[in-house]
């Protein structure tokens, strides 16, 4: 089964927060350092707790039946919980007043045959928003992209299980002085999309989109933007070509904004020379956007996965590609004598991790 849906307003509400879906809705109040015009912005993958691809690689009935016993063991493992605490940790340090998430994967089980299933296994949302909520962190969701949503049976445990992945934007909600309002919250998905066969589940396809929402701050206004674009894969060169499509459709979407652009996700794109270097970084570059952290340090590959294996690939890993990045387009290289680009981190790189990703935070002065 391969359905995409879209979280209702309804589901954000239970999370304790105002989801603001719709086009034209306005909130008033996030954080951010009004005093200096300054707005801090993260980028993070939480991790979905596979890869899948025990599954994938199944070959007959018996291989699949053990691929997919593997992977819900494999997400079980995977401590989504303890995961979700860390970043909370990180989110707390940092204080970002945007974040982009991917792979905010909720996971169901169901009667086995039976979809679509329907009871929560491990929700990545709402134990984010949970964890924050704990350390007095106020964050409201604004906007979720729902991706991929695919449903398959366990025999060994007697279940299906279900996965939908989600991007989602997060906003740091302050007392009503902040100087900042959200409106034209908004979602799309990408024309382009990868369609493979597996020889058990048949023909897939793996949707993949952007959300934004615009932001004014005293007299200042960009759009924020997050996406997760299509990854590579091992000797299927159309992923790569769907990718670079899926770049191109952004680019073209985004020159019609009518205002400075903050672009932020995990572009599946090395930004710097190595693995993965499918040029889409580039290209997004060569449109006029600053990389934000080699404006910072360009020097520095500051390489933000794989942190660490998953599925057959599991085990320590040695970081080799930046993918997590974050783009600036519009604004001013400086404001006066200072750099407009105040500061780039990376976080989350030291074990235990609460992602196979490190996430970065840039401030960035508005004016």
């Amino acid at each position: 089964m391969l359905n995409v849906t879209r979280v209702s307003k309804a589901a954000a509400v239970r999370f304790g927060f105002i989801a603001l879906l719709l086009c034209g809705w306005c909130f008033a109040g996030f954080g951010a350092d009004s005093s200096n015009s300054t707005v801090t912005v993260m980028t993070r993958n939480m991790d979905s707790g596979t890869d899948l691809g025990y599954i994938f690689a199944a070959t007959d009935q018996d291989s699949f039946i053990q691929g997919m016993a593997a992977t819900l063991a494999e997400i079980q493992a995977s401590n989504l919980q303890q995961r979700a605490s860390r970043l909370a940790d990180e989110i707390g340090a940092n204080t970002p007043d945007l974040i982009a998430l991917q792979e905010v994967t909720l996971w169901r089980t169901g009667p086995m045959m039976q979809p679509p299933a329907r009871d929560i296994l491990y929700d990545q949302l709402a134990l984010l928003l949970a964890e924050l909520g704990k350390r007095n962190l106020h964050y409201g969701v604004i906007a979720v992209q729902s991706e991929l949503d695919a449903e398959a049976p366990v025999p060994t445990a007697g279940v299906d299980l279900r996965t939908t992945d989600r991007d989602v934007i997060l906003a740091k909600l302050d007392p009503p002085q902040s100087q900042f309002d959200l409106f034209n919250a908004q979602t799309h998905r990408y024309q382009a999309v990868f369609n493979f066969g597996s020889a058990m589940l048949g023909q897939l396809a793996v949707p993949c989109g952007w959300l934004a929402v615009d932001v004014v701050s005293n007299g200042s206004k960009f759009r924020f933007v997050n996406t997760h674009l299509q990854s590579t894969v091992a000797g299927i060169p159309l992923a790569e070509q769907v990718q670079v499509a899926q770049g191109d459709e952004l680019l073209a979407s985004l020159a019609s904004a009518g205002m400075p652009v903050v672009l932020a996700g995990d572009f599946n794109s090395n930004a710097e020379p190595g693995p993965e270097h499918t040029g889409v970084a580039q290209k997004i570059v060569a449109a006029g956007y600053v990389d934000t952290w080699n404006f910072v340090y360009p020097f520095d590959p500051g390489c933000t996965w794989p942190l660490f294996g998953q599925d057959q690939n599991s085990g320590p890993a040695v970081p080799s590609e930046r993918i997590d990045l974050i783009f600036a387009n519009g604004l001013p290289v400086r404001v006066g004598h200072v750099p407009a680009i105040v500061s780039a981190v990376r976080t989350g790189t030291t074990p235990p991790y609460a992602s196979d990703h490190a996430g970065v935070v840039v401030k960035l002065r508005l004016k």
